[in-house]
């Protein structure tokens, strides 16, 4: 395996911390805070919209600049985000830090997929994108279960204090196992026209948006679905649940980037939201069956992850021409999504309860099944075709 691969995996292990880390501390931040649990649930939906917005823009911006310099630079500003919000006085104040956090991790993650495909056999570009995806999903098997427990050891401020000194590291050994200068440069304007004129693409964008949204319907209150409809009230057993789906979200990534090499990125772009969807709707006929319910958590949290390597394989196998820039609007899409989802999960709480969370979801999945098999339609060309970014 190429170290450097490994390396922008650990970077991105520190942006999804950043990102998914209130899942397990939301009551116990809302109390502190004094706001309600869905006004709090509005700190991973609008992270996840600033993300969505920035990841294209700070693209852009920075076309041509020294990657190796832009990682660091980014990095360290990440780390001063993170003390920022290990020491907010209030609501706002975290929220402005959360906003800043949102467009670093936008930057870290859409220049790390771009260089693992770069850096990577073209027979497993697929699975380079998936070992990315796997370090935001092994921030859920350590970051967020550990995140409990500091929270209720220490409270939830060291938490961003710790993530702020894990990242000044990291960004010393990016400075030292990165090249010079950047394999790859964010698209141009063309190639996004180009993507966004596209029906079939926009189709796959669609289909991470909806799938995403789907599941953090359910994800971004899952400590308190936990507590209020599957009888989950200890926070040690809170704690373990959220390991167990953590580690079995691991792999997900990767899994998700063989599956496009194996079956073909198209075949993948439909297999896995039918996947999701199933494992989706078994998570509430599970309920009173604890072991059958943690199976289908645990299996509905793999696939969650599948979703973003097959979608980024299908889109840079589509239009090789403009395929970096439809993995820098996937990035954002997959954050409207994650927003999407987290507003709607606020909403039904609002207006029907928590237990109606995981229903929503799955009306959101089955929208994406959809969009997959319109997108797949409307390519109609072999599912053969190489996956590649422009180069220097």
């Amino acid at each position: 395996m190429d170290l450097r691969l490994l390396l922008l995996s650990i970077c991105t292990f520190a942006a999804g911390l950043a990102e998914a880390i209130l899942t397990g501390i939301l009551p116990s931040l809302a109390d502190d805070l004094g706001v309600s649990l869905s006004l709090a649930g509005q700190l991973t939906s609008l992270f996840s919209l600033s993300f969505a917005i920035a990841a294209p823009l700070l693209g852009w911006f920075t076309r041509g600049a020294d990657c190796r310099r832009l990682l660091v630079i980014t990095l360290l500003v990440f780390a001063a985000f993170n003390a920022g919000a290990a020491l907010s006085p209030g609501y706002v104040p975290l929220l402005l830090m959360r906003i800043g956090m949102a467009a670093c991790c936008g930057l870290l993650i859409m220049q790390a997929s771009l260089l693992a495909v770069e850096l990577a056999p073209p027979t497993q570009r697929g699975r380079a994108i998936g070992l990315i995806f796997m370090g935001i999903s092994g921030s859920l098997v350590f970051g967020v279960p550990a995140g409990v427990l500091v929270n209720e050891w220490f409270g939830w401020r060291w938490i961003f204090a710790a993530i702020a000194l894990y990242s000044l590291p990291l960004a010393a050994l990016l400075r030292l196992a990165l090249p010079r200068r950047a394999l790859v440069s964010p698209a141009n304007g063309a190639a996004y026209k180009r993507q966004l004129r596209s029906p079939s693409l926009n189709l796959a964008q669609l289909v991470s948006i909806l799938l995403l949204g789907g599941h953090f319907t359910l994800f971004a209150y899952i400590t308190p679905w936990f507590q209020q409809v599957a009888g989950i009230t200890d926070s040690q057993r809170i704690a373990l649940t959220l390991l167990l789906i953590g580690l079995a979200a691991i792999g997900g990534g990767y899994l998700g980037g063989w599956l496009s090499d194996r079956l073909g990125h198209r075949r993948a772009l439909i297999v896995v939201p039918i996947l999701f969807a199933l494992a989706m709707l078994a998570i509430p006929l599970s309920l009173g069956y604890p072991w059958m319910l943690l199976a289908a958590l645990m299996v509905w949290s793999t696939i969650s992850w599948m979703i973003s390597p097959a979608v980024q394989s299908y889109l840079l196998a589509s239009d090789p021409a403009s395929g970096s820039a439809g993995v820098a609007l996937n990035t954002s899409a997959m954050h409207l999504g994650v927003a999407l989802g987290a507003a709607l999960g606020g909403a039904v709480i609002s207006l029907a309860g928590i237990a109606w969370t995981p229903w929503l979801g799955i009306g959101l999945v089955a929208l994406s099944v959809l969009c997959a098999v319109l997108s797949c339609w409307l390519q109609r060309e072999p599912d053969d075709a190489p996956l590649s970014v422009p180069s220097r």
